[in-house]
């Protein structure tokens, strides 16, 4: 298991840089490194034989502490996201970037659910789920872009912004609910119970106060830091106690720290153990999915979701942006800039895979499909901005 996590690191770091180097995303170098440690793992021998000699080869991806590691990432990844997010912005932000959010989630969700339920036979569940991966924004590729044509500090890019926050927001909770154990019932009182306890924390300033108390108050070194995990992890069990995804605890928490006065403080560190350790094994354990050996049984049409998720996207988002008030042009650019998936998507696709909802072979390719419009959405939405602008720099289309 050593060997595999320090080849993880080692490797990770290395391919990112390259990515880096070329403008693209380094989530996508993770993926690829846990793909060819898939790739490995199907074609090494269990043992090599010298003369009378047999020696055991190992190359375990599938290791219990490699899934804690990267069960981590994800609980740290979400928590920074919850601290990154704005909540003031969100209030702020028009009632376009929301109706582009809210618009976007549904129409890409109905898009993709009628594709499988329809002419792929896909049940009821499996076509929600599904659907429901597909309905998270990753805009880290398209801010980029914007800020290089200028547009960032305009309401194309405020929309894209707030847009952005409130799909992942409403992908966490939908998904929450889906994966949830337990009879409808136990469901429905475990999400009242939790929720309220959010509600109280949020009304009393209850996370603020405690940061205060463990900044003034205790000197050990890195305390602050530390109580900020306990309460991720804390707050990730209350989670799983009531019956829904670990995640949403860590964004809530994290969402609170976000708001606090010594936020500054505490995600310098945290990005820090997040990006260096936890968060790209996490993203390599997104590649080890990949499994060859379910492969040769891909269903083709499956692909298909990717040009119909990239519709419904731009469609989606254009309706909302144009009902909020933009322009059509500035619509077409929200919608185009809102194509792109990363983090929150293959969060969701790892957790439907572990929940069993699918047959592995199904759940491969499902992960497989994700992976490819990850990579695919990252790449071709730079291009397609920079051609409706020219390349050029603007400023603002406002």
């Amino acid at each position: 298991m050593l060997i595999e996590l320090a080849l993880a690191l080692i490797l990770a770091k290395l391919v990112d840089e390259l990515f880096i180097r070329k403008n693209q995303p380094p989530v996508i170098g993770e993926i690829v490194i846990g793909i060819l440690f898939a790739g490995i793992a199907f074609l090494l021998p269990e043992s090599i034989i010298v003369g009378d000699h047999s020696f055991p080869v190992t190359f375990d991806i599938k290791h219990p502490a490699f899934d804690f590691f990267a069960e981590t990432g994800i609980l740290l990844l979400l928590f920074l996201s919850g601290m990154e997010t704005n909540l003031n912005q969100l209030k702020k932000s028009s009632k376009a970037g929301l109706l582009t959010g809210t618009f976007g989630v549904l129409v890409t969700f109905l898009f993709v659910f009628l594709f499988l339920f329809f002419p792929m036979h896909f049940g009821l569940q499996q076509s929600i789920v599904v659907a429901t991966i597909f309905t998270a924004t990753s805009v880290g590729v398209t801010v980029r872009t914007l800020m290089e044509l200028g547009l960032l500090n305009t309401r194309v890019g405020n929309t894209i912004l707030t847009a952005a926050v409130a799909d992942d927001i409403f992908g966490i909770i939908l998904i929450t609910v889906l994966l949830s154990t337990g009879d409808l019932l136990a469901l429905a009182i475990g999400l009242f119970i939790f929720f309220l306890g959010i509600y109280i924390v949020y009304k009393f300033d209850l996370m603020e106060k405690v940061l205060e108390i463990t900044d003034k108050n205790l000197h050990a070194q890195y305390s602050i830091i530390s109580i900020s995990l306990g309460l991720m992890f804390l707050f990730a069990y209350f989670a799983d106690l009531a019956n829904i995804a670990t995640i949403t605890g860590a964004f809530f928490v994290g969402l609170f720290i976000g708001q606090s006065r010594t936020v500054r403080k505490i995600i310098g560190p945290l990005k820090m153990i997040g990006y260096a350790l936890f968060i790209p094994i996490f993203f390599v354990k997104v590649g080890t999915l990949v499994d060859f050996q379910h492969l040769g049984y891909f269903n083709l049409w499956l692909l298909a979701i990717i040009p119909i998720v990239f519709a419904g996207k731009i469609f989606g988002c254009f309706l909302g942006s144009k009902i909020g008030g933009l322009q059509i042009k500035e619509s077409f650019v929200v919608g185009v800039g809102m194509v792109p998936e990363m983090e929150v998507a293959l969060i969701i696709a790892t957790l439907v895979y572990a929940s069993g909802i699918f047959l592995e072979t199904i759940g491969v390719q499902i992960i497989t499909t994700t992976i490819l419009y990850v990579i695919i959405s990252s790449i071709a939405v730079p291009l397609i901005l920079k051609f409706l602008y020219g390349g050029k720099k603007y400023g603002s289309v406002a």
